[in-house]
C-alpha cells in the first residue's frame, strides 16, 4: 500500500475517498473511474457494496488493486466481500439495526480473513438513516432506518 488511511490523516489531517461498487454494472466503466480517481485527489478508495449479484467480486478487485495508486479500502456488505486485493477494512456494525447478522455475526465470520490477509482494521459504526427512498442496505439487512428527528 503507498500509505496506510492513519498515515494520510496524520500528514493530511483528512481525507477524501471514492466509492467504486465491484459489480457489473460498472464492468464498462471500470478502468475509466480507476484513471479518473488516480488523477484525482482522492486519498484513497473504498470499494464494496450491499449486494454482489454475481462471481466476478475479487476479479474486478483485483482489477482495481492493480490499477489503482490509491489505498484500497473494503466496505464489505458482508464477510464474503473480505479480500487480499486490498490494504485496509471498514470493520463496520450497523448499530441503527436490530439484525444481529449485521451487527456482529459477519465481523465474526470474518475475522479470520482479515488477520490472514493483514487488512489493516477501520472500525467503524454504521447508522441508517431515513430517506425518501428504500436503500438497498435497508434491502439486504432487512432493518429500517433511523429517524433523524427522533434523535
Amino acid at each position: 500500500m503507498n500509505n496506510s488511511l492513519l498515515e494520510i490523516l496524520n500528514k493530511d489531517k483528512f481525507g477524501f475517498l471514492a466509492l467504486i461498487d465491484p459489480d457489473a454494472k460498472n464492468d464498462k466503466i471500470l478502468d475509466k473511474l480507476i484513471e479518473s480517481i488516480n488523477n484525482s485527489k482522492f486519498s484513497a478508495v473504498l470499494v464494496g457494496g450491499s449486494s454482489i449479484e454475481d462471481s466476478k467480486y475479487e476479479q474486478r478487485l483485483k482489477q482495481i488493486k492493480q490499477k489503482s495508486n490509491k489505498p484500497i479500502i473494503l466496505f464489505p456488505g458482508s464477510s464474503k466481500q473480505i479480500s487480499k486485493y486490498a490494504d485496509a477494512i471498514l470493520f463496520t456494525s450497523l448499530l441503527s439495526g436490530r439484525n444481529p447478522k449485521y451487527l456482529i455475526d459477519e465481523q465474526v465470520k470474518g475475522v479470520k480473513l482479515i488477520k490472514e490477509y493483514n487488512l489493516e482494521v477501520i472500525p467503524t459504526g454504521y447508522l441508517l438513516l431515513e430517506s425518501s427512498s428504500k436503500t438497498s442496505v435497508e434491502r439486504v439487512s432487512q432493518t429500517n432506518p433511523l429517524d433523524p428527528l427522533d434523535y
